[in-house]
């Protein structure tokens, strides 16, 4: 069982989305990349390079400012990022997981591309378009899809749950900037930016699966260690966390057996008697007889309408 007490445990709340959220972001992943594979596979790809050539071969003045501003897109600027953000959550959440979450996306990700680079086998656009424009040292593999975008993707939504969500929308924009520059940079084509998006949004469906299927497990095995702590024992862990899952189950009060009556009521007997007709059953006359009743703190009318009637009111 999973303890709240471990030591990697998030300090700070945790916003998982739904199962139902997770699961249909991943099968729009899964169909984005189906229908990019499709296209790829019919050659329907006209489109696919009349948008390359617009993206990339660009004017001198345009240049000018993206290609210097390409580079922080470029493995070394990616792999820098995502280390800010996996150290930003370390520090912020002082727990371990988040790290898990990302480099568990990440290689998810890598493989997932790597495997589809495989099977598709596309060259890569500056290899047999002879007007594109390669901005950076030739790539190796093969095109589609895009590993770049897939796994950048894929970590910025897996870590979503971990981030306020400012931050959490600047990763993803992120993510979706680092499609264009593999497209401008001239080793890419649309598609398989198309492609890298599906592998990242399945991927981090799945990883939101996971990890509320985790915490929800953790949250339980909690509360079951608390229904068996002894009277008086403080139910939260020492410096435990704080989760908040979208559907929170809510407190489900004792039973009526075991609910206590005030203190008061030993001193509220004898109910004072009241002047009502037999065989009363009508609910305004009721409703009279109830307000003409001392009020119980705590649980109003409801209980002295059993004292009356077990004191002989004649109450149905």
């Amino acid at each position: 069982m999973i303890s709240l007490r471990s030591w990697w445990w998030p300090k700070r709340p945790v916003r998982v989305p739904r199962a139902g959220t997770a699961v249909l972001l991943a099968g729009l992943g899964a169909v984005l990349f189906g229908v990019a594979a499709v296209l790829l596979k019919t050659g329907t790809l006209g489109w696919d390079e009349s948008l390359f050539r617009l993206l990339n071969d660009v004017p001198s003045a345009a240049a000018s400012v993206l290609t210097p501003l390409s580079k922080l897109f470029l493995p070394v600027g990616i792999a820098i990022v995502i280390v800010l953000i996996i150290g930003y959550v370390l520090v912020r959440d002082r727990s371990i997981l988040p790290v898990v979450t990302g480099v568990a996306a990440a290689a998810v990700a890598w493989l997932l591309a790597h495997a589809a680079k495989a099977i598709a086998d596309r060259p890569r656009p500056y290899q047999v378009m002879a007007d594109a424009v390669l901005r950076q040292p030739p790539a190796h593999g093969t095109s589609f899809p895009s590993s770049h975008t897939a796994i950048t993707l894929a970590v910025a939504i897996a870590l979503v749950p971990f981030l306020a969500r400012p931050l959490a929308a600047v990763g993803i924009g992120y993510g979706v900037l680092v499609g264009w520059s593999r497209i401008y940079l001239g080793v890419h084509y649309p598609l398989d930016i198309l492609g890298g998006v599906g592998i990242g949004m399945a991927t981090g469906g799945v990883i939101w699966l996971a990890l509320g299927m985790l915490l929800r497990r953790a949250v339980n095995g909690h509360r079951a260690a608390a229904e068996g702590r002894a009277p008086g024992a403080d139910p939260e862990p020492a410096g435990g966390s704080h989760l908040l899952l979208d559907a929170p189950e809510r407190p489900v009060p004792p039973p009526a057996a075991q609910q206590q009556l005030p203190a008061e009521l030993p001193r509220m007997l004898p109910v004072p008697a009241v002047d009502a007709p037999a065989g009363l059953a009508d609910e305004a006359a009721a409703s009279a007889v109830t307000q003409a009743m001392p009020a119980m703190p705590g649980l109003g009318h409801a209980p002295l309408l059993g004292i009356s009637y077990v004191a002989g009111y004649g109450l149905p």
